[in-house]
């Protein structure tokens, strides 16, 4: 009797244990089942939008996986495409693992003879390490919004150089304040930066010595019928010469149009502007970096009654190797120190600042140690040791760069190609780096700030999608990190080559599969 109530007891158990696995099992397939559909309904949705007939011509390559490795949707993932700006989360990356997090830069002020009675009798030498950040735009309340390239009246960190040269006693320098950029050598512009471009602020020439991002800021205002209008130049600067051949007319529209010649520093304004206008506002690059910033330090050590007698010139790498400076035997007066890394990286990639990224890279090459000469006796560039230095992180990442082509720091010019394959690999490396902190923080925040500031908003990608953009002509890419309504982390990258609709369509595509991932529920 016992033996057949245990014998009926277990068998009841046994069917329990098997009805509960049914039920698991059960959960487990419709789960799957409802996973493959929305994955499904994504990869549809996606395709829908990227198929349409008015993009026949051009080419995607996208690549959107899961942070454990899950391929949710590929289309030429291995293909190569112009990045843009998107190259910049390369050059990022290498400098947060080179240089790391609170690297910093100096930038001195030396003296070639001591001082007597306050009179330097010899050089002043402003001597710049590739400090991008001597300018205005920290001192912002958010210096990355896409507003931070407005410009003050004088340059805060030339202005507390000129202070501290002050509170020496220097009063006079009997020889010549000289822009020393020696640290590295470098091209001036970036491999493939076509002539169009140097004269606007985001192809601005490149110099160890840089201030206020090689830039000034120009506004037309209207003044009489009939007469020039008012420019206003940021940094106050007698630096360049303004050409105005502009006129302020009665109606009709503002048709200002600024140019300033390769290789000069006259700026020509010409057009119409009506006496109702609003001012007319535009960035423009200047021409030799180094020359710029020693004239505004002589221009304010001129305003706190500092003379310089032989006025002021300009020292590079080469020009060094027949006239070398020992830095170290130098007497520092002043210096002033760049933001940490993390900040130079933050703003680089929030507002896709080219000429941070170009200055990155040759430090990468500076940190490579000893400067190596070429075969004609002249030291190698510091840009091309970065890009080796880049190379060999990217092969530490585990990326195939056989399909790679790594020009430039910052994506501006057209002879780079990246796949989204390696863009994707990086992303997913970079989320288990020592400085993933920073490397993430850098990215514009949707719908928040930098180049992402006025986008998605409204939908569940805002202040979700983190993503480096790019864009430049008939390229627009987009490349990032998005978190779904079930909390999943997702990779992706999406490049667009060769398309001829606005490329406002295009951003369009991209805002509509933020909000996609964000939503999709697999």
């Amino acid at each position: 009797m016992w033996f057949s109530f245990a014998t009926s007891y277990r068998n009841h158990r046994e069917d329990g244990n098997w009805k509960m696995l049914g039920l698991v099992l059960v959960f487990f397939v419709s789960a799957l089942a409802a996973d493959s559909r929305a994955l499904k309904e994504l990869q549809t949705s996606i395709s829908s939008l990227i198929d349409q007939p008015k993009f026949v011509s051009m080419r995607w390559g996208m690549l959107i996986m899961t942070a454990d490795g899950q391929v949710l949707f590929e289309r030429d993932a291995d293909k190569a495409f112009l990045p843009a700006s998107t190259m910049k989360l390369f050059t990022g990356a290498v400098a947060l693992h080179v240089l790391g997090p609170d690297c910093t830069m100096r930038t001195s002020v030396y003296t070639t003879q001591s001082m007597h009675a306050g009179v330097v009798h010899g050089d002043l030498i402003l001597y710049g390490r590739g400090d991008p950040t001597l300018s205005g735009r920290f001192e912002l309340e958010n210096p990355y919004s896409l507003d931070s390239l407005a410009y003050q009246k004088t340059n805060s960190g030339i202005e507390s150089l000129a202070d501290q040269i002050k509170a020496q006693g220097i009063k006079r320098i009997t020889g010549s304040l000289i822009g020393d950029e020696s640290f590295f050598l470098s091209r001036k512009l970036g491999p493939g930066w076509e002539c169009d471009d140097t004269q606007a602020y985001y192809a601005a020439e490149i110099s160890a010595l840089t201030v206020n991002d090689n830039c000034l800021s120009l506004t037309v205002a209207p003044s009489s019928i009939g007469t020039a209008p008012t420019i206003t130049v940021l940094p106050q600067t007698e630096y360049v010469k303004i050409l105005n051949t502009a006129r302020t007319s009665e109606s009709g529209q503002t048709c200002i149009g600024i140019h300033r010649p390769l290789n000069s520093n006259t700026i020509e304004i010409f057009g119409t502007i009506p006496r109702g206008a609003k001012e007319f506002k535009s960035l423009i690059s200047i021409h030799d970096p180094a020359l710029f910033a020693a004239t505004l330090l002589k221009e304010a050590l001129a305003r706190r009654g500092i003379k310089v007698m032989q006025g002021v010139r300009r020292m590079d790498a080469l020009s060094r190797m027949a006239q070398p400076c020992a830095v170290s035997k130098l007497f520092e007066v002043a210096h002033v120190t760049s933001q940490p890394m993390s900040n130079i990286v933050k703003l680089m990639n929030k507002v896709s600042q080219n000429l941070y990224a170009e200055l990155l890279l040759r430090h990468i090459g500076i940190a490579q140690g000893s400067v190596q000469v070429d075969q004609y006796g002249r030291p190698q560039p510091a840009e091309a040791r970065g890009n080796e230095m880049r190379r060999s992180f990217l092969e530490i990442v585990g990326i195939d760069l056989q399909p790679l082509k790594l020009h430039d720091g910052s994506g501006l010019t057209r002879h780079n190609q990246l796949t989204p394959r390696a863009t994707v690999r990086l992303l997913h490396y970079m989320l288990t780096h020592r400085e993933s902190a920073s490397f993430l923080d850098s990215l514009p925040l949707a719908g928040v700030d930098g180049t992402l500031e006025h986008r998605m908003k409204g939908t569940s990608a805002a202040n979700n999608v983190r993503a480096k953009t790019g864009m430049q002509g008939a390229v627009n890419a987009l490349s990032g990190y998005v978190t779904t309504k079930k909390g999943r982390l997702l990779i992706f990258s999406c490049i667009a080559n060769n398309y001829i609709v606005p490329t406002p369509e295009i951003m369009k595509i991209y805002d509509q599969i933020g909000a996609l991932l964000a939503d999709y529920v697999g």
